[in-house]
């Protein structure tokens, strides 16, 4: 019994008993509303800028290939290139997701401070962003069109630089200039390079022989 008032005393660690006809407490919880418009924006914008980097570093991949490791173009390895690619751009977005969700943890608005809280729907709307566009880009990964379409376009843009890189070195070697009907004879020339064995060319430039296929 309790010295003071008499009641008994409540167990260590037991909660009081809420009096009848006395509801509980409602706890708010805290929306911050995201804009689905720009949302879609931005993943549209980083599918964009995601298949521009997939271009440059597949087309790269491509030439280095075949100039500095003689191996010859195949579109299936090609593909499973692309698709890997696909796969790091969206475990990257997915990251800066949990980056985003830590910063929100780590600093939690504060109600007394409007700043506080534009910088936590700021993150939110961040957070949502990425999360959207790792699983678009993850999405992407299994789609077979696009997956080829990358590759079409990856391999267009690696031959014309290396047809560039390759008709330079013929001009510098056999010390012609530039006649007045060069470019309209360009793409004639271009398409008679299609022929030209780029690993062993690139084997005799280097004083190296091709190895047999």
């Amino acid at each position: 019994m309790s010295a003071k008032n008499g009641k008994p005393k409540r167990p260590k660690g037991e909660k009081p008993k809420r009096p009848k006809g006395v509801k509980p407490k409602r706890v708010r919880s805290l929306y911050f509303p995201v804009s689905r418009h720009a949302v879609g924006r931005a993943v549209d914008e980083g599918v964009l800028m995601s298949r521009t980097a997939l271009t440059m570093a597949t087309m790269n991949h491509i030439i280095v290939g075949a100039l500095m490791h003689t191996i010859d173009y195949d579109p299936v390895e090609i593909a499973a290139f692309v698709r890997n690619e696909l796969r790091l751009l969206s475990l990257e977005q997915a990251t800066m997701a949990e980056h985003m969700k830590r910063l929100m943890l780590e600093f939690p608005p504060q109600f007394t401070k409007s700043r506080s809280v534009a910088d936590f729907q700021w993150l939110t709307q961040r957070r949502v962003t990425y999360s959207s566009l790792a699983t678009e880009l993850a999405r992407l990964h299994d789609d077979t069109e696009f997956v080829a379409e990358a590759v079409d376009s990856s391999q267009k843009w690696a031959w014309s630089e290396l047809s560039r890189a390759i008709e330079v070195r013929l001009q510098a070697v056999a010390g012609v200039d530039a006649a007045p009907d060069y470019s309209a004879e360009r793409d004639q020339r271009m398409r008679a390079l299609r022929e030209v064995d780029l690993p062993a060319l690139a084997a005799r430039q280097s004083g190296t022989s091709t190895p047999p296929g």
